[in-house]
C-alpha cells in the first residue's frame, strides 16, 4: 500500500467513525454516556491518567461535552499550554482559571449531532493524536462494519464444531453464507422459503422479520418495518430515538413513513445457534413494539390488514330502531359533528365521546384521510385535529402502562402467508437436562 492509499484509507475510517458517532449522539436519551478512550496512550499503570473525551445526555436533549487530557491534578490543562490554544482554535472554551481545575467543556443540542461528532473527532485527532479509530475505545463505535470481508477458508480444511455442538465456519462468499443460514434456520422452520428479495420471512402475529444476507459482506441482517401509514408521522424520528434509548440490542431506524427494527450479525465465523437465538429474541420484541408504536402514532402493523371501507355519510342506510350497536362508530362520529356546531370541542370531550377506545380513533381518522367518511359542512381538518388531540390524549394515559398485547406463541409461522404451528419446542437448542 502506498502512502496515497494509506492516506486515504485513514480519512475513509474517519468519515466513517463521525457518521457512527454522530448517529449514536443523536440517539442519547436519559442519562446515557459514552466515553471515547485512549488506553494505548498511557505509557504507564494509572488508568486514571488516560486520555478521553465524555458525551454525556442531559435533560431537554441537551449533551456535555468534556476533553479530558490527564486525570492526574498536576497535569490538567492550564491557559498557556498548547493544548488548550489547540482546544479554543477547534471551538472548546478557555480553562476557567489558570490552574486547570476544570476539564475544558461545553454543552451542545442532540440535533446538533453532526457538529458534535465533528468537533470530537477533530479533538481525538488533533489534540489526542489519535491516528485512526482503531486505536480508540468507544464502545463499540471503533468497529467498522463495512469493513469486515469475505475470508476464503482452505478447502481441505474441516468446520470446527462449537460447544452447543454447532458447526462453526467461515462463510466463502455470500452463497456460501446463505446455504449455512437456511440451513440453521429450517432446523426451526422445515417449510423455510424465500421471497422474490432472496430475504426469508418469518411471521410473528401481524408482524413480519426478514432474514437477509447482506450482499458485499458476511454479515446477516434482521429487519422488520414496525408500522403502516402512520397517522403521526412527524413522530417518527423521536420514536426511533426513545426506542434505541429503551431497547439498545436492536436498531430502530426513522426510514420514509415506517420504523425499522434493524440487527446485523457479523458472520465471521458464523455460528447456527446465535442466529437461531437472536431470531427467537428479535421475535420475543417485534409485535409488541409494533403495536405500542402503533398505539402511539396510528397506522397499522405491517401485517395487519387495512380497515374494511364504510359507506360515505351521504350513503349511509337509515337504521332507525336498530339497537344492534352495529352502526354505533357512525352514530359517534355524528355526535362529535353536532359538538363541533358549538366550537371546537376539547380532546377529554372526544376521547370520552368514543369511551377512550384508541383504535376507534385511529379507524375514524383513516376514514375521514381516505374519504370514506364525510364530516358534512364541517372543516374536514377541524375534525381531524379533534380526533387526533383525543388519540393524543388516550395515547399518552398508556405510556407508561402500555397495553398488554396477547403474548407471542413459542412456535413462530414458518413463512408470511402460513399459518401451520411449529410447537413450544420448536426452539429448543438442546441445552436443558
Amino acid at each position: 500500500m502506498t502512502d496515497m492509499d494509506l492516506t486515504a484509507a485513514t480519512e475513509a475510517a474517519w468519515t466513517s467513525f463521525r457518521g457512527r458517532l454522530a448517529d449514536h449522539v443523536a440517539a442519547m436519551a436519559g442519562d446515557d454516556s459514552l466515553v471515547l478512550a485512549v488506553p494505548e496512550a498511557l505509557g504507564g499503570d494509572d488508568d486514571a491518567a488516560a486520555p478521553a473525551v465524555l458525551v454525556s445526555a442531559l435533560a431537554d436533549g441537551l449533551v456535555r461535552l468534556e476533553v479530558v487530557l490527564d486525570a492526574r491534578p498536576d497535569r490538567r490543562v492550564t491557559a498557556d499550554d498548547v493544548r488548550a490554544r489547540l482546544l479554543e482554535r477547534l471551538g472548546w472554551p478557555a480553562p476557567l482559571d489558570e490552574t486547570g481545575g476544570e476539564h475544558p467543556h461545553q454543552m451542545a443540542e442532540r440535533r446538533e449531532a453532526d457538529r458534535v461528532a465533528v468537533l470530537l473527532v477533530g479533538t481525538l485527532r488533533e489534540v489526542h493524536g489519535v491516528p485512526h479509530p482503531a486505536f480508540l475505545a468507544a464502545g463499540g463505535l471503533e468497529v467498522d462494519p463495512g469493513s469486515v470481508a469475505w475470508t476464503p477458508s482452505a478447502p481441505d480444511r474441516p468446520a470446527d464444531p462449537g460447544p452447543t455442538g454447532d458447526v462453526v465456519e467461515v462463510p466463502r462468499d455470500r452463497e456460501h453464507l446463505q446455504s449455512m443460514v437456511d440451513a440453521a434456520m429450517r432446523v426451526v422452520f422445515p417449510d423455510l422459503r424465500h421471497d422474490a428479495d432472496g430475504d426469508i420471512p418469518v411471521r410473528d402475529g401481524e408482524s413480519a422479520l426478514y432474514v437477509r444476507v447482506l450482499p458485499g459482506r458476511p454479515v446477516v441482517e434482521l429487519y422488520a418495518e414496525l408500522v403502516v401509514d402512520p397517522v403521526e408521522a412527524d413522530r417518527l424520528s423521536l420514536e426511533a430515538g426513545l426506542l434505541n434509548a429503551a431497547h439498545p440490542t436492536w436498531k430502530f431506524v426513522h426510514r420514509d413513513a415506517t420504523v425499522v427494527m434493524v440487527h446485523e450479525v457479523v458472520a465471521v465465523p458464523f455460528v447456527a445457534s446465535q442466529l437461531r437465538v437472536l431470531v427467537d429474541l428479535f421475535l420475543d420484541d417485534l409485535d409488541r413494539l409494533s403495536g405500542e408504536l402503533v398505539a402511539r402514532v396510528g397506522g397499522r402493523r405491517f401485517l395487519q390488514p387495512l380497515p374494511p371501507p364504510a359507506p360515505t355519510a351521504e350513503h349511509t342506510p337509515d337504521h332507525t330502531g336498530d339497537h344492534t350497536g352495529e352502526h354505533e362508530p357512525d352514530l359517534v362520529l355524528a355526535g362529535l359533528l353536532e359538538l363541533c356546531h358549538l366550537g371546537r370541542p376539547r380532546a377529554a370531550t372526544v376521547a370520552g365521546l368514543f369511551g377512550h377506545d384508541r383504535l376507534e380513533l385511529i379507524r375514524q381518522i383513516v376514514r375521514l384521510r381516505s374519504g370514506q367518511q364525510g364530516c358534512g359542512e364541517h372543516d374536514p381538518d377541524v375534525v381531524l385535529t379533534a380526533l387526533r388531540q383525543a388519540l393524543r390524549l388516550v395515547s399518552d394515559g398508556h405510556v407508561e402502562q402500555p397495553t398488554v398485547l396477547s403474548p407471542r406463541p413459542r412456535s413462530v409461522q414458518s413463512s408470511l402467508l402460513g399459518d401451520a404451528d411449529l410447537g413450544e419446542d420448536a426452539l429448543d437448542l438442546g441445552w436443558s437436562a
